[in-house]
C-alpha cells in the first residue's frame, strides 16, 4: 500500500482507479465483450487496432489483453493479478511487453528495431507483446516498415495499436488489423463511476457538482478523474458542492457566453457589445466564448423542437434551472432564427481564432446575430400567407380610416425618397438603407429610436441639407416629424430650390399621440411563436408594412421571400396540374366536352 504521507509517493486518481480487467472497464462493454469471446474460443488475431477519442480506456484495454495473455492462467478473461506476469504488467516493467509511444519513435530506424526484436522468442512469457501507442504519429517510412511484419508476424507475436485519429493511419496498416473503436463515456455512467469512487473516498458530494464535472469532461473518464481530483483538492477533500464545483472547473467565460446569449435573445446590442468589451479586458478567449455561446444556441434548438423537458435535458446535459433558463429566454425567438444563430457563431469561431482582431470579429458577429434573432422560418411565412386581406380587414373593424391610412410605412414613397437620395450623395443613401423606420408615408414620417438610427442619422451638414432637399422634392414637407433621433430641418434654406418651406403648424396632440401608440395593429393577427408580431404584404397592403420597426433592406429581404414563396407556390400548381394530367392519362379518361 502507497503511504499517503509521502508526497513522492502519492499516485493520481486516474491511475489509481485504471481497471485492472475487461470486467472494470468503463462503458465500453461490447469492446471488452468481444475481447473476452476471442480470449474464450482462443481465436486471437496478431494485430489490433484500438481507436476513439482521449481518456476512453485504450491503452488501459492493451495492458488488460497482454495481462490475459502471457498470464499464467492464461490466455484467459480474467488475469489472476497476482503472477509474475500479472504484477510486471501492471508495473510496466515486463521484458516481453513492449510500450512503445508513437508520438517519439516516429522514424524508420525505430521501426527496424522493432522489426528485428521480433525475430526473438519471448523470455518468460507465452507472446511479445508490442503496444504502440498513438501509432497515427509514426511517418510514412515507418509505416511501410511496418507493413510486412503486421501482416506476418512470428506466431509468438502480437501487435496492439492504439489511436486517437483512426483517419490518419494508412488503410494498408487498418486492414492488416482488427479495429475496435472506443466509443465516448456515456454521461450517466461517468456520473455513476465518480460516485462510486467518492464513496470508496469517503467524500459527500452534491448531485449537481458531478453532473457538471461529467459534463465538462465531454466522455473522457480520464479528464473526469482529473477534475475530479481538482475539485476534491479545492474543497479540502470534504463536502463537494455544485457552487465550489463551478469556481474549480474555471469554465472560461460561460458566464459571460450565458448574458450574451440572453441579449442576444432579447435583442439588446447595447448590453451584448458591453459584455463583448468586459470579456476582452478579461482576457477571455474570444474563439472559446464563441463556442460555448453557440452551444447555448444549439441547446436551445433542441429545446424548442423537441418541446420535452426530460428528453431535452438528457440530450443536452443541461441542469434543470438551467434548461428553465434557456426555456424562458427563447419564448419569442423563432427557430429558423435559432438555426441561423447557430451556425452563425459556430462557424465563426475559426475565423476568429485565427484573427488577431478577435473583438472586432466578435462584435460583428453578435451584431448580425441580433439583427437575424427576427428571421421566419418557411413553414412561418406559409402559415401567414394562408391568412387572406378580408380576414384581416375584418377583425380590425374598429380601426378608423384615418388611423389605417397613417399607420403604416409607404415603400413606394420611402423606395423613391431612398433612389432620390442615391442620386444626391452615396454616403446618405448608405444610411438612409440601413435606418430603421417605423412610419413613412405623407401624413407621418417617423425614425426609430435606437441606438444603430442615432449612428445612422447623423449626418453632416451637406447630407443634412440632400436629406430635406430629398423631402421636399417628394412634397413630404407637411408631415409630421416625429422620434428622437429624425433629422432637424436647418434653419438656413437651400438656395438652388424654390420650394415649399412651409412647416405643419399643427401639432399632434399628447393624448392622440398616446392613443395611436396604443392602438394595436392591424397586422396583430398575424401573431405566432408566444405573441411575436409579424408582418406580411398582402395584395390590398402590398406597398404598405406595419408599424414596426423596419430598413430598406429588411423589406427588400422580405420581398425576396415573399417572391420565393409565390414562385414556390406556383410550381407546386403547376406540378399538381400535371399529376393530374398523368392520372388520368393513365385511367384513360376521355374528356366530354
Amino acid at each position: 500500500m502507497l503511504n499517503e504521507n509521502s508526497s513522492q509517493n502519492y499516485v493520481v486518481l486516474a491511475r489509481r482507479t485504471r481497471p485492472q480487467s475487461f470486467s472494470h472497464l468503463v462503458g465500453q462493454d461490447i469492446v471488452a465483450s468481444a475481447i473476452e469471446k476471442m480470449l474464450s474460443n482462443q481465436k486471437i488475431p496478431h494485430a489490433f487496432l484500438f481507436t476513439g477519442t482521449r481518456g476512453t480506456g485504450k491503452t488501459s484495454s492493451a495492458r488488460i489483453l497482454a495481462k490475459s495473455l502471457c498470464c499464467e492462467k492464461g490466455p484467459t478473461i480474467s488475469p489472476c493479478q497476482s503472477c509474475v506476469h500479472c504484477q510486471q504488467i501492471t508495473s510496466c516493467i515486463h521484458d516481453d511487453v513492449l510500450e512503445i509511444d508513437g508520438a517519439s519513435h516516429t522514424g524508420i530506424d525505430n521501426i527496424r528495431e522493432l522489426r528485428e526484436a521480433t525475430r526473438f522468442f519471448p523470455n518468460s512469457a507465452r507472446y511479445k507483446i508490442f503496444i504502440i501507442d498513438e501509432v497515427h504519429m509514426l511517418s510514412t517510412g515507418a509505416f511501410n516498415a511496418l507493413l510486412k511484419t503486421l501482416e506476418e508476424p512470428p506466431p509468438q507475436v502480437i501487435f496492439i495499436l492504439a489511436t486517437t485519429e483512426l483517419h490518419k493511419v494508412p488503410i494498408t496498416v487498418r486492414s492488416r488489423c482488427m479495429i475496435f473503436t472506443f466509443k465516448k463515456i456515456e454521461q450517466q455512467i461517468m456520473e455513476k463511476h465518480l460516485k462510486n469512487i467518492l464513496t470508496l473516498e469517503k467524500i459527500g458530494f452534491e448531485d449537481d457538482a458531478i453532473t457538471l464535472i461529467a459534463r465538462e469532461a465531454k466522455g473522457s473518464i480520464r479528464d473526469a478523474l482529473s477534475l475530479l481530483e481538482q475539485v476534491i483538492a479545492i474543497c479540502n477533500h470534504s463536502f463537494i458542492s455544485s457552487d465550489l464545483t463551478k469556481n474549480a472547473l474555471c469554465v472560461q467565460g460561460e458566464e459571460i457566453a450565458e448574458n450574451i446569449f440572453s441579449a442576444i435573445c432579447t435583442k439588446n446590442l447595447g448590453d451584448a457589445l458591453e459584455l463583448l468589451r468586459n470579456a476582452d479586458l478579461a482576457s477571455l478567449d474570444m474563439a472559446i466564448l464563441m463556442d460555448n455561446i453557440s452551444q447555448y444556441f444549439r441547446n436551445a434548438m433542441l429545446i424548442k423542437t423537441l418541446n420535452n423537458k426530460e428528453r431535452a435535458i438528457v440530450l443536452t446535459s443541461l441542469l434543470p434551472q438551467e434548461y428553465s433558463l434557456i426555456q424562458e429566454k427563447i419564448q419569442n425567438i423563432s427557430v429558423a432564427a435559432i438555426s441561423e444563430i447557430f451556425k452563425l457563431t459556430a462557424n465563426s469561431i475559426k475565423d476568429i481564432a485565427r484573427s488577431n482582431a478577435g473583438l472586432a470579429w466578435s462584435e460583428i458577429i453578435i451584431t448580425e446575430c441580433i439583427s437575424r434573432a427576427e428571421w421566419l422560418s418557411t413553414s412561418e411565412l406559409m402559415s401567414l400567407l394562408s391568412h387572406s386581406p378580408k380576414t384581416i380587414v375584418e377583425q380590425k373593424t374598429h380601426l378608423t380610416t384615418k388611423h389605417v391610412q397613417e399607420n403604416f410605412v409607404d415603400l413606394n414613397i420611402f423606395k423613391k425618397f431612398v433612389a432620390l437620395a442615391e442620386q444626391k450623395s452615396k454616403t446618405l443613401a448608405t444610411r438612409l438603407n440601413h435606418v430603421k423606420v417605423d412610419l413613412f408615408n405623407k401624413n407621418i414620417i417617423q425614425f426609430s429610436d435606437t441606438l444603430e438610427n442615432k449612428s445612422h442619422l447623423s449626418f453632416n451638414e451637406n447630407d443634412l441639407d440632400l436629406f430635406w432637399q430629398c423631402i421636399y422634392e417628394l412634397q413630404l414637407q407637411n408631415a409630421t416629424f416625429k422620434g428622437l433621433y429624425t433629422p432637424q430641418q436647418p434653419t438656413k434654406q437651400n438656395p438652388s430650390k424654390n420650394l415649399n418651406t412651409k412647416n405643419k403648424n399643427e401639432q399632434t396632440s399628447h393624448e392622440a399621440v398616446t392613443k395611436l401608440r396604443n392602438t394595436s395593429n392591424i397586422m396583430q393577427s398575424f401573431q405566432k411563436y408566444n405573441s411575436e408580431k409579424i408582418s406580411i404584404k398582402s395584395t390590398e397592403l402590398l406597398n404598405n408594412t406595419s408599424n414596426k420597426a423596419i430598413s430598406l433592406s429588411e423589406i427588400n429581404h422580405q420581398e425576396k421571400n415573399q417572391g420565393f414563396l409565390q414562385k414556390e407556390r406556383a410550381l407546386y400548381e403547376k406540378d399538381h396540374i400535371q399529376q393530374l394530367k398523368n392520372y388520368a392519362t393513365e385511367m384513360q379518361i376521355i374528356p366530354v366536352d
